[in-house]
């Protein structure tokens, strides 16, 4: 007994149905061709986003206990030579706790202090570090340099924030 689909099945030309399935191994290679486009496209673009990824409009906020004590551009951070381009350039400034020296911003608290400086990640990103601090566990300066905004340099021991705001 001939079931009715196979009946069927046997009155379709043969060239019909590897027609049929030509069609549908093209759509499934035009699918995954757009989604790898798709791919390039949104990776290109997080790329690209972070190596030009500049210092322009950047904010770096240092602060102690909370209550920030350093405000200033990344660039300017950056260009900072003396005292006098550190408290121009800083919005919030306070010369009991900050001092600029060669190497950045000297930031001290009751218990030590950090030196907070200018930095550039392999990839040539513009970042923050802090350079040196007198802490115990020196956690703050094996951190290395931030870039982001997500990231924030903590020094416990001396209640310090470093972070970057776009």
């Amino acid at each position: 007994m001939i079931s009715k689909a196979e009946d069927m099945k046997d009155n379709i030309p043969e060239h019909r149905i590897d027609e049929e399935k030509r069609r549908g191994r093209n759509d499934m290679r035009l699918l995954l061709f757009l989604l790898l486009i798709c791919g390039l496209i949104f990776a290109g673009r997080e790329l690209w986003a972070h190596f030009h990824a500049d210092g322009d409009g950047k904010q770096v906020v240092v602060s102690l206990d909370g209550e920030p004590v350093l405000i200033c551009g990344l660039n300017e951070l950056r260009d900072m030579e003396t005292e006098e381009e550190l408290r121009a350039a800083s919005k919030v400034y306070d010369e009991d706790i900050l001092s600029f020296s060669e190497e950045g911003v000297e930031v001290r608290s009751e218990v030590g202090y950090n030196v907070i400086s200018y930095g550039e990640l392999s990839d040539g990103s513009e970042g923050v570090k802090c350079l040196r601090a007198d802490c115990p566990d020196k956690v703050c300066v094996e951190q290395g340099t931030i870039c982001l905004s997500t990231e924030v340099i903590v020094c416990l021991p001396h209640k310090l924030t470093v972070r970057i705001e776009d």
